[in-house]
């Protein structure tokens, strides 16, 4: 029976469609194409099967979670095994056997009413112990050797990412820093503006670049070495010549900065349990059978930055706001429908 408030297929739907711009630059079309399929395809099975299991009893909100929590691990997991070097016919099967991990502890630990971080805690351990299995199988059965099963072992995509959150966090501290020394700089000079160099007037790429710069000269040789891959040569040579200036605090303006790091910020997950993913999946769901109208009149006392909010949502993406204050409004919206 039909878990109320939860549509299986638009949600992998959602979540592929929002994975696409994730997936890794540098992957060639077929690589790209297994990520998003592969996702896809399990947060299907997975769906269908949570709604199929009467006996299971989950609701919408467990529903999603287990779901969620299987498309971003094959996400993840298959950016892994491409960046491993194992022949892309021994893929299905590793990816099968986390999947399965992932259903059958995910959906244990769900009905045994466990805390969401205690959940997550539980898959990730899983997970990596049965991407390990899955390593030694092969290695067992010849198809990959010693050196390719340590490359393998090696990769983890998701600690890369998490790591590039925190970095850009860092960076964006530090260009708030710098824009608060400014003021203060121009009100000891009684409001006069203070001089600084430039980069190209109007190039908002290139502020972009600059403002990337800034967030890589916080992070190791190797990580920069990772990100920039993901680049095209151009992009990244410019980068590079970037992070070189001396002065390049100064010649990137604070405000602009922290801007293009907020948008760089919007590509990157969100290290927190309420994903945005999922906070646009509950806004779609809840109003799927709303009217414009209907929308628009639950919406109109509002302040200005929920109806962006709302309005975003049901197109399918998010405007940013603080994490609880989303949900907050994902739940309140649940509750007027």
């Amino acid at each position: 029976m039909p878990i109320e408030g939860f549509d299986y297929k638009q949600f992998a739907n959602d979540l592929s469609s929002q994975a696409v711009e994730l997936v890794p630059k540098d992957f060639d079309e077929f690589q790209r194409d297994y990520v998003v399929k592969t996702l896809v395809n399990f947060a299907s099975l997975a769906g269908e099967a949570i709604s199929n299991d009467a006996e299971a009893g989950f609701n919408a909100e467990q529903a999603i979670l287990l779901t969620q929590i299987i498309a971003e691990w094959s996400f993840h997991k298959s950016v892994d095994l491409i960046r491993s070097g194992i022949q892309p016919e021994y893929w299905d099967g590793v990816m099968q056997k986390i999947a399965f991990t992932i259903f059958d502890i995910g959906k244990q630990s769900i009905k045994q009413n466990l805390p969401q971080d205690q959940i997550l805690e539980l898959i990730e351990h899983h997970v990596i112990q049965a991407y390990q299995s899955a390593l030694d199988e092969l290695q067992q059965r010849g198809i990959i050797d010693e050196e390719l099963k340590e490359n393998a072992e090696k990769q983890n995509n998701l600690n890369q990412l998490m790591e590039e959150v925190e970095a850009q966090q860092a960076a964006e501290r530090e260009a708030q820093a710098q824009q608060e020394a400014q003021q203060q700089a121009q009100q000891a000079q009684g409001g006069a503006p203070v001089p600084q160099a430039q980069l190209p007037a109007g190039d908002k790429k290139a502020f972009k670049l600059a403002s990337l710069a800034l967030l890589l000269r916080t992070l190791s040789q190797d990580k920069v070495s990772s990100i920039l891959n993901k680049f095209n040569p151009q992009d990244a040579q410019l980068v590079i010549q970037y992070m070189q200036m001396p002065d390049l605090n100064q010649r990137v303006d604070a405000n602009t900065a922290i801007q293009c790091l907020k948008e760089i910020k919007t590509s990157l997950p969100s290290k927190n349990s309420t994903s945005p993913n999922q906070l646009v999946y509950r806004i779609r769901n809840a109003l799927k059978n709303s009217t414009r109208e209907k929308v628009e009149v639950m919406i109109r006392n509002e302040r200005l930055n929920v109806k962006k909010f709302v309005t975003s949502a049901l197109q399918g993406e998010l405007y940013e706001l603080p994490p609880k204050v989303s949900n907050i409004i994902a739940q309140h919206i649940e509750c007027s429908v």
